[in-house]
């Protein structure tokens, strides 16, 4: 008799696997090889943690799944739903981290001691690159009906998995087996019952957002969400039991300060972008406010608050001030208008606009070493991907007679150059240790995530001529600052 329903799925295919792999973990069989300890209280309450991860994450990303029918349940199969998710589904989150989770633990216990991949820099920042290429396929993939399912999985892990890879990929590839037995043992089994579950009807794919290349009856992406999904575990587990990621962590510890937290804001924010284009205002006013918070609140750790503050109404009341005016009388930008902006605004003029001034001048300041002149170019780079994207969302109109980019004439650069350069001038008389080199992560670098998200937003907002031309100007103008950073 064939199983039907959702939750006789679990109580067949993945309740007895839990129950086993937990008794056999229990089990203790004799001391452990290495430096690894799964048995301690560090491991487990992470452990524990995980699926509260797990769950929180993938919520809103599944939800959107089901919303969109790329996933369906019929309803006969299910208990019930909350938002768009049958319970059951909800249950999967927490069942599927848990039996990869043990299985990693009871790995452990027979491996051998934790090692460091050879060339570990390489291993790291390539991975974390290669990963990161990955998730603008994923956005990329967006935009095509045939390859929603696909696009949604990259960007949803591919980001999480760059991040962790960047920070210890050469932990995991220091002890490789058990890095890809433990992936790829409980993907394996979850490809069998989740071919299973879509032949007897439990839940189904729609074919309308798939690429159409099955393994039976298993759609491609779907074998692939479950091997993602295992990476995330598997990674996330290893990384935080490995003795040199501990390391590594007390390391970075003294450094991680609030705006580094702002900062993680800003760049998740971007993220969603693809998936709802019409809430570019939205997204894109609560980023760059989450930027500002970062800048002001690594100002106020490195000068004091007073200064910090000081800044903040120095670069975003001047910016403010120069959009009114050259808003109202073409000086010194040239002719354009605010007419119709989105929301939020400011006398006409949008909040996001004076936010940028502050956020992104301290940005370049810091980038820059100081060096005015260099910070100034560093925003002429970034306006040149700004105009075409901002202009496509509304923000602002060009009316000029003299057009020389995206409807903007030379004067629009030169005034950018000039007024960012007097900008970040004043920045450093009024705060010289902005001037002073400064190691580790610092805002500066946000400059590295507009490098890839600007030309990546206007790729996907069909601009590629202006993608490639914001690209090369924005790099070209950071090659000048490595002596800075």
């Amino acid at each position: 008799m064939a199983f039907v329903s959702y939750l006789q799925y679990h109580l067949v295919f993945i309740l007895p696997v839990l129950l086993v792999l937990a008794a056999l973990t229990a089990r203790r069989r004799g001391p452990l090889a290495g430096p690894y300890n799964p048995d301690d209280r560090w491991s487990w309450s992470w452990f524990w943690a995980l699926p509260l991860v797990a769950t929180v994450y993938t919520t809103p990303w599944d939800n959107y799944l089901v919303f969109r029918e790329v996933w369906s349940y019929p309803p006969e199969r299910v208990l019930g739903r909350l938002g768009y998710v049958p319970y059951e589904e909800y249950a999967f989150f927490i069942l599927q981290t848990l039996i990869s989770g043990l299985l990693l633990l009871l790995l452990m216990r027979r491996g051998g001691p934790a090692r460091v991949a050879a060339r570990p820099e390489l291993v790291r920042w390539g991975g974390a690159a290669l990963l990161l290429g990955l998730a603008f396929v994923g956005a990329l993939c967006l935009r095509q009906e045939r390859t929603l399912y696909l696009g949604l999985i990259l960007a949803w892990a591919m980001p999480v998995l760059a991040g962790q890879w960047a920070f210890g990929g050469d932990l995991l590839l220091g002890r490789a087996r058990l890095f890809w037995t433990a992936t790829l043992l409980p993907t394996t089994y979850l490809w069998l019952t989740d071919a299973y579950a879509i032949s007897n009807g439990i839940w189904q794919i729609s074919p309308r957002y798939t690429v159409g290349l099955n393994l039976g009856r298993l759609p491609f992406e779907e074998m692939l969400f479950f091997l993602v999904t295992n990476l995330l575990v598997v990674t996330g587990l290893m990384l935080f039991l490995h003795p040199a990621a501990l390391e590594r962590l007390g390391r970075a510890r003294p450094y991680l300060r609030p705006w580094l937290g702002f900062a993680a804001l800003y760049l998740l924010l971007k993220i969603p972008v693809p998936l709802w284009p019409g809430g570019f205002p939205l997204l894109g006013t609560l980023s760059t406010g989450f930027l500002c918070l970062a800048a002001l609140s690594y100002a106020a750790d490195r000068v004091g608050w007073g200064r910090a503050v000081s800044l903040l109404l120095l670069g975003s009341g001047t910016g403010w001030l120069v959009e009114w005016i050259g808003s109202q009388t073409g000086l010194p930008f040239g002719q354009y208008s605010y007419e119709g902006a989105p929301a939020p605004t400011l006398l006409g003029v949008p909040l996001i606009v004076p936010l940028g001034w502050f956020a992104m001048t301290l940005v370049a300041t810091l980038l820059s070493g100081g060096r005015a002149w260099l910070a100034g170019l560093l925003l002429v780079a970034w306006d040149l991907g700004l105009e075409p994207l901002m202009t496509s969302q509304g923000y602002w109109t060009w009316q000029d007679p003299h057009p020389l980019w995206s409807g903007a004439p030379l004067l629009n650069f030169i005034g950018w150059w000039g007024i960012g350069t007097a900008l970040s001038w004043a920045f450093v008389r009024l705060a010289p240790d902005l001037r002073r080199p400064t190691s580790g992560l610092h805002p500066g670098q946000v400059y590295l995530a507009e490098l890839l998200f600007l030309p990546g937003g206007l790729l996907l907002f069909g601009q590629p001529v202006a993608a490639g031309v914001t690209l090369v100007a924005m790099a070209l103008v950071l090659s000048q600052t490595r002596r800075a950073v």
